[in-house]
């Protein structure tokens, strides 16, 4: 009985501290800084990340980012909000690292689902889009668990409908955390 309730959390313990082999997994947080298409654009955008020890080769690190995000405008009364979901790899490169933080970019691209097809006064032509991001930022400590970064995004479905106003985003920060 001691083994099933203590077992669990013991678990969880050592996933959250580091103390057990570092996790492939983790999670991240977004939010829009800066909007440009549409105006008034809000957005968060949660992520869980996946990184396995085989895909590092060097300074070169790739991990899958699979995304949910909310994104709305204030001042429509209709077309005001629609949700995004979507998967990408992502390429980051860190560079010369330092005994607290080691800089890095990140480029990505993946496909995506919106829920709607429109948002404020922008037709986005279809439900899939690609959705292309880069930015830089930094890891904090040896082990490069938390990272923070600004970036641009861009969600398009790449001309693929007659229709194609996108989403562009000129400044996003992001936050995420390796267990």
């Amino acid at each position: 009985m001691l083994k099933k309730t203590l077992l669990p959390g013991i678990t969880i313990f050592c996933l959250a501290t580091g103390i057990a082999n570092a996790s492939p997994y983790g999670l991240g947080l977004g939010y829009v800084v800066i909007n440009k298409d549409p105006n008034h654009l809000h957005a968060y955008r949660a992520s869980f990340l996946y990184e396995p020890s085989t895909w590092t080769w060097g300074h070169a690190h790739i991990f899958i980012d699979t995304s949910f995000g909310h994104w709305w405008v204030d001042n429509q009364s209709f077309y005001h909000a629609l949700n995004i979901y979507s998967i990408a790899p992502v390429l980051r490169y860190f560079f010369k690292e330092y005994p607290l933080f080691t800089p890095f970019i990140d480029l990505s691209i993946g496909p995506s689902y919106l829920s709607r097809t429109h948002i404020a006064d922008r037709n986005l032509g279809m439900h899939f889009a690609f959705q292309d991001q880069a930015g830089f930022g930094f890891a904090i400590g040896r082990e490069k668990k938390l990272s923070i970064s600004a970036s641009i995004l861009h969600y398009s479905n790449g001309s693929m409908s007659s229709m194609n106003a996108g989403i562009s985003v000129p400044l996003m920060l992001n936050v995420s955390y390796r267990f």
